[in-house]
């Protein structure tokens, strides 16, 4: 019986062992995870700290339930130290005791995912101060809170914005604090405007362009920030750095696992790394970008799932292809959604793809029809092949629809004159008779 060894126990772990699991039931199939938690949403953590949901409701499996469903066997509690592929064996401890233990396999997939990219400043290991990157940092971050008023958030990227909805929920008094000119720097600016005027009306406190020099505090507690340009130090009882991760390649590179340009496990298109019978997937691994034509970093849980499913099915046997990533992504800010898909403007220009850009303004549905709602839609080409290379959109009503069209349409490699001409589900409850992302393309085409 073949063994299949997996390191990581969630999207792309998880996904993995399942689809071999699936395709073979013959194969033994086991998951190694550090944490204490397997097969768990980590985009659910702003909802289960708002009290919206509970920490069970973010939890698809357990190591019992995914046993005697699955027939795959999960290790929670157990770092890996090692991995030794002359050998075909991992070699760790349980956590908890500190007890060796040691793993032999056929096929291993690395799916380690992230770790946190820590600010170089004094005071970041004083209590209350707090990094996300699982459902284990969680609890102690929402028990941190019940007893506090003024929260900072470092750094506006998805996971700060988040949070600090379900902290202003809360009742909490919320600052952000981003170094950068403006908040989320996946989107151009127009649209990043609208996510901080959205900020701005549900009372979070916005200090863009302000960098961080310092947490300070008292008895080993945090108790204020300080930033350049700021007298004195900004009350804090709670500090959250969303400064950024970086993909947790250490096992692998002393295991001799080439990492590429990026940082993250270099794979080809099968999830094999350099090493015969050595996979990885997640966010630990890079994915490939069908626009650059080059590997990239998409920590996207979605794409985790994908290149988990690809692996999975090559430790079978099979050689099934992971077609890339555009990266689409998409998230609630208070009241607003925010979306984008392919290249934003900046990152066209680094590419040095010459692009045409438009932006509309529009109902989401007929304007007559109760439930309507403005949103803007943005459509980015490349000049010279006309393909759609990007879209953007924020608003206050149903922007997902106009993401997932721009995706396809990217992934597809439509051009514009293509995408204008689509032909898009219409009745006055869910759309209007010319599409947002329909207008947003006839307003493009007139630039080209």
């Amino acid at each position: 019986m073949d063994k299949i060894l997996i390191i990581g126990g969630n999207a792309a772990g998880l996904t993995a062992g399942s689809r071999a699991k699936r395709l073979d039931p013959r194969l033994d199939v086991t998951v190694l995870e550090k944490g204490p938690f397997i097969s768990y949403s980590t985009c659910g953590i702003p909802y289960f700290l708002s009290g919206l949901v509970g920490s069970d409701d973010l939890i698809r499996y357990t190591p019992e339930s995914l046993r005697a469903e699955r027939g795959i066997e999960a290790h929670v509690g157990v770092e890996v130290d090692s991995i030794l592929p002359s050998r075909k064996r991992v070699s760790g401890r349980r956590v908890e005791t500190g007890e060796s233990v040691s793993f032999d396999f056929d096929r291993l997939m690395i799916g380690t995912g992230v770790k946190p990219r820590l600010p170089e400043i004094p005071g970041i290991h004083l209590r209350n101060v707090f990094t996300v990157t699982g459902l284990a940092d969680a609890a102690p971050l929402r028990a941190a809170l019940a007893g506090a008023r003024n929260i900072v958030i470092v750094g506006g990227g998805y996971v700060g914005l988040e949070i600090a909805e379900s902290v202003r929920a809360l009742g909490k008094e919320v600052t952000i604090y981003e170094q950068r000119k403006r908040v989320l720097e996946s989107v151009d600016d127009d649209i990043a405007r609208i996510v901080e005027y959205e900020l701005l009306r549900h009372g979070v406190g916005l200090r863009t362009g302000s960098e961080v020099e310092a947490l300070v505090g008292e008895s080993d507690r945090v108790g204020g920030v300080k930033a350049r340009g700021l007298l004195g130090a900004q009350p804090a009882d709670v500090v959250l750095l969303d400064t950024g991760v970086i993909p947790n390649v250490d096992l692998a590179v002393a295991a001799g696992i080439r990492t590429g340009s990026t940082g993250a496990i270099s794979v080809n298109e099968y999830m094999e790394t350099n090493i015969p019978s050595v996979f990885a997937a997640g966010n630990c691994a890079e994915a490939f970008c069908p626009i650059r034509r080059r590997p990239v970093l998409h920590y996207v849980g979605t794409v985790a799932a994908k290149q988990g499913r690809i692996a999975g099915e090559n430790m079978t046997g099979r050689r099934a292809r992971f077609a890339g990533s555009v990266g689409t992504t998409i998230l609630k800010v208070f009241e607003l959604a925010v979306g984008r898909t392919g290249l934003s403007s900046a990152e066209a220009a680094t590419e040095r793809i010459p692009t045409v850009s438009a932006r509309i303004e529009a109902m989401d549905r007929a304007a007559y029809y109760p439930e309507a709602r403005k949103i803007w839609v943005k459509l980015i080409a490349d000049r010279d092949s006309r393909k759609v290379i990007g879209a953007q959109a924020a608003g206050y009503g149903d922007v997902s629809k106009r993401i997932d069209v721009g995706a396809i349409a990217i992934t597809s490699g439509m051009t514009v004159d293509e995408l204008s001409q689509t032909d898009l589900g219409y009745t006055p409850p869910y759309s209007s008779l010319w599409d947002p992302i329909l207008v947003a393309s006839q307003r493009l085409l007139r630039k080209l």
